[in-house]
């Protein structure tokens, strides 16, 4: 068992959705700690005092208070994990790792900078806006005969009733610490990142569905044969017929990143094209630029829409960005960063100090954070 399968057959225990076979693998998994691939290490704790804790928690159907995210889970998954392979109960690691820097976690704690929620404003094709956020269900606006419906907090879909050949266009942009869904009028499903933005017509009217996108936009585009879906963004152009894929194309990234799930996607530039299969990813730096292929990590391109952070060996300014983008806050850094790389998995709803707590624990890096400022050091 991987340790991502262990992270999420835990949480299955925690909210009582677990089943009777899960719940069998999971145990048998915290049998088997021992096996090569995860060998004990004395940091680690006392092998058994852990052993007992795990066997006790899976004893008992534990039910959170509400489901907001990981709670107990973040007891257990840090991103030390990348560096033991295993995940280590806190309670543990507090009480053998007498180094770890109380007064620095105490700051964090302190700190009530909350996740972002469900927001963004949509700029209708006469220059109106509106504000999209936590309201019911329920029509939000008819505009020359498209309905445009709020169907659940954070996601709204248009319904064109004209009949019109003309084509109008609107925008729906997040803010930082802001994310949305949306249906176009086709069937398509887009989710939105933080800090992200998809133009698209009120109707598909022509041969082709096109679109315009920046930031991070997750697709599940409507099988259309007679019209190939386009997303454009930057100088680059993905053509597919029906598909699920994810484009991230944040102006601070260093690469644009389009990952396939399932189908075929076409990606192409002035430097010429490339086809994706599913599991794949193309890269480009801008529009002039050669596009690469890489197999992708598909679990960590799309935590974001799962409402989690994945991070895959990543660096810690990759990681700031995230968090940046998500919770609102300013990232400053003091000291060396380099070979600052961590793995793990954390929820996107716990208030930023659970996730700076977690990883502190490595014990490699710490943070500061005043108001809405946040700083990085070593």
């Amino acid at each position: 068992m991987s340790p991502r399968e262990f992270f999420l057959l835990y949480e299955k225990l925690l909210s009582g959705t677990i089943t009777a076979e899960e719940k069998l693998r999971l145990q048998e998994y915290t049998d088997q700690m021992e096996a090569e691939e995860h060998p004990w290490q004395a940091e680690m704790g006392d092998k058994t005092e852990i052993e007992n804790e795990l066997h006790a928690l899976l004893e008992q159907e534990i039910k959170p208070k509400k489901r907001t995210g990981i709670r107990t889970l973040t007891t257990i998954l840090t991103a030390a994990a990348a560096f033991t392979g295993l995940f280590i109960l806190l309670s543990s690691i507090y009480k053998n790792n007498p180094t770890l820097p109380p007064s620095t976690l105490k700051n964090l704690a302190s700190n009530k900078v909350t996740p972002g929620c469900n927001k963004a404003i949509l700029t209708l094709a006469d220059g109106s806006s509106i504000t999209l956020d936590s309201a019911g269900a329920g029509s939000l606006t008819t505009k020359n005969g498209v309905i445009i419906k709020q169907v659940q907090n954070g996601l709204i879909e248009y319904n064109d009733k004209t009949g019109s050949s003309a084509t109008s266009w609107s925008t729906i942009a997040t803010p930082t610490g802001g994310q949305y869904q949306i249906v176009l009028e086709d069937g398509t499903k887009a989710w939105l990142n933080a800090t992200s933005s998809l133009r698209f017509p009120t109707t598909f009217r022509n041969n082709e569905r096109t679109v315009e996108i920046s930031g991070e936009v997750y697709f599940e585009i409507a099988t259309n044969e007679s019209k190939p879906f386009k997303v454009n963004f930057d100088g680059n152009t993905i053509t597919v017929l029906g598909t699920h894929f994810n484009v991230m194309a944040y102006k601070d990234e260093a690469k644009s990143k389009v990952t396939l799930l399932q189908g075929a996607v076409k990606v192409n530039n002035h430097s010429g094209e490339q086809l994706l299969k599913p599991g794949m990813q193309a890269q480009m730096t801008d529009s002039n630029t050669r596009i690469t292929t890489c197999k992708a990590n598909l679990e960590e391109v799309i935590a974001w829409k799962n409402g989690y952070f994945t991070f895959d060996h990543e660096n810690i300014q990759s990681i700031m960005r995230k968090l940046a983008r998500w919770y609102d806050v300013r990232v400053n850094y003091q000291g060396d960063m380099n070979g600052k790389i961590f793995s793990g998995t954390i929820s996107r709803f716990d208030n930023i100090s659970e996730v700076l707590s977690m990883i502190e624990l490595t014990g490699t890096i710490h943070f500061r954070i005043q108001g809405r400022e946040l700083t990085v050091l070593p």
